[in-house]
């Protein structure tokens, strides 16, 4: 033992993990499985030994310093592991998701489902399919819930993804051609579905970068965007929205003096790359969520007002102090950027949905929930009412009520269907269904809103020429409980086809 070197020295320098360093890894397998006063020498060597011992406090001073400087390494190699990219999206991602559940009650009238699948083999399913009803996912949320009795159709949908305008490093899918196959699947079930935007959808590195940018939206209207701008024109497009910037998933790991392994460990987390994120598009799935809990009615989603937990109120977010002075309670913003209210409104205007943070308070809000859609615009006497039409019905909101009332309206004609009735008859009692929720008095408050969403409601019920047991289906719809304007109307288009029957 006296002609070895001490093993302190190896490990202290981490010379111990490659095969070169066989031995010294050999020597700290023993260290580890014994114990007594010999350790010691093996540890520091028989001349620093006699040397710490021989000074009062010597060696237990050594040994806090050595335990202190294999903590350090291991910190540094736990933020190695933590900040890895494909880890950290990873944490982020079921973090974000774990959030959304904690937030609310589980119960018959709220549930949750996780498919959990790469967006590279999402884009793969859609991409090779001869069509968007022949893929997988499209039989994951269609065909298992619609065309199966019992089935749930889905409210919404989150795709945990950060879309780009191009492939790129990293990025290898062509998410334009994937988001509009996935906005025919999310037409066809009417859920209308939040994906995030990537920072290099805005040209930047983070989200960080936009901060004092005037025009964060500028690069969205140059010449390498075409195909990205030619998604708004798209009918189907509407079921989708883009969400930024990212949330805050957790704060970085402090100090616990009180851990009972006696591990110093604080996550070393500079700047904001090397903090954990979420997808906002989790934040808006929990006022969706909220709404429901609250009226049943998924409209409330979006602006905010005082002192009531409720509209597109974001709250409850993971939240990281500021270091001051003890008796402070500064935190940090949770949110990866604080857009200015000129930032949020272009980036409205240019199809996306910000997440905003509110001034002096920890919370967050969607103050607009638009989709990717840009709404048709009109000319002539009743262009001010086409248009208010148009723009409302690229409102996410909107969608996410309306596309309710297709999922019953679907699944009871379904089962009419079934019982080999006439379009007629289908029509008379779909139309009496729906007419139990319609309200024609305005003036009436908002309870009475909450329990009857429309203005008025029509549906209409033909069989599809050529093709049994599929009947075309049209639901007009004029809803206005929590939503823009009372003048405002929708068309839904379906088919309801009885179970066993071929859509084609």
């Amino acid at each position: 033992m006296d002609h070895e070197a001490p093993l302190r020295h190896a490990v202290l320098a981490g010379r111990f993990f490659s095969a070169g360093h066989r031995a010294e890894a050999e020597r700290l397998a023993t260290f580890n499985a014994v114990s007594g006063a010999a350790t010691l020498r093996t540890w520091f060597g028989d001349t620093a030994l006699r040397r710490l011992a021989a000074t009062p406090d010597g060696l237990r001073g050594a040994l806090d310093r050595d335990i202190a400087a294999i903590d350090a390494l291991i910190g540094a190699q736990l933020d190695a592991i933590l900040h890895a990219p494909r880890l950290a999206r990873l944490e982020g991602s079921w973090r974000g998701l774990f959030w959304l559940v904690d937030g609310f009650d589980p119960g018959n009238r709220i549930k949750v489902k996780v498919l959990s699948a790469a967006w590279s083999e999402i884009c793969r399913d859609l991409e090779r399919a001869a069509e968007f009803d022949q893929s997988h996912l499209f039989r994951k949320i269609y065909e298992d819930e619609f065309g199966m009795p019992g089935g749930e159709p889905y409210g919404l949908l989150v795709v945990d993804h950060e879309v780009r305008h191009r492939p790129g490093p990293g990025a290898p899918t062509d998410d334009v051609t994937a988001l509009k196959l996935l906005a025919a699947v999310a037409a066809a079930a009417f859920v209308p579905t939040v994906l995030a935007a990537a920072p290099t959808l805005l040209e930047v590195d983070g989200f960080t970068d936009l901060a004092g940018v005037a025009d964060p939206a500028a690069p969205l209207r140059t010449a390498d965007y075409a195909r990205w701008r030619g998604l708004f024109s798209l009918e189907d497009i509407r079921f989708l929205a883009v969400t930024l910037p990212r949330m805050l998933a957790r704060p970085p790991w402090l100090d616990d003096p009180a851990r009972h392994d006696g591990f110093r460990y604080e996550e070393f987390a500079p700047d904001v790359a090397a903090r954990i994120w979420s997808n906002a598009g989790y934040g808006f799935a929990a006022t969706v969520v909220r709404a429901f809990a609250n009226f049943a009615w998924p409209a409330d989603v979006r602006g905010v007002e005082t002192d009531r937990r409720a509209g597109g109120l974001v709250d409850d977010l993971a939240l990281e102090p500021f270091r001051t002075d003890a008796g402070q309670a500064w935190v940090r913003p949770s949110l990866e950027v604080v857009l200015t209210d000129r930032q949020e409104r272009i980036l409205v205007d240019a199809g996306l949905m910000p997440l905003s943070a509110i001034p002096f308070s920890e919370d967050a809000v969607f103050g607009a929930v638009r989709s990717l859609q840009t709404p048709a615009q009109y000319t002539g006497p009743t262009a001010a009412a086409a248009n208010a039409n148009a723009r409302l019905s690229t409102q996410i909101n909107t969608l996410l009520c309306v596309s309710r009332f297709a999922h019953y309206v679907k699944m009871l004609g379904r089962g009419m269907v079934g019982s080999f009735r006439t379009g007629d008859e289908i029509e008379r009692q779909l139309q009496s269904w729906l007419s139990g929720f319609v309200n024609s008095n305005v003036t009436s408050g908002s309870d009475t809103r909450a329990k009857y969403p429309l203005i008025a409601g029509r549906v209409t019920v033909r069989e599809r020429p050529g093709r049994p047991g599929v009947f075309g289906c049209v639901v007009q719809l004029q809803p206005y409980f929590q939503l823009d304007d009372v003048a405002a109307s929708f068309r839904l288009t379906t088919d309801i086809v009885a179970p066993g029957a071929s859509l084609r």
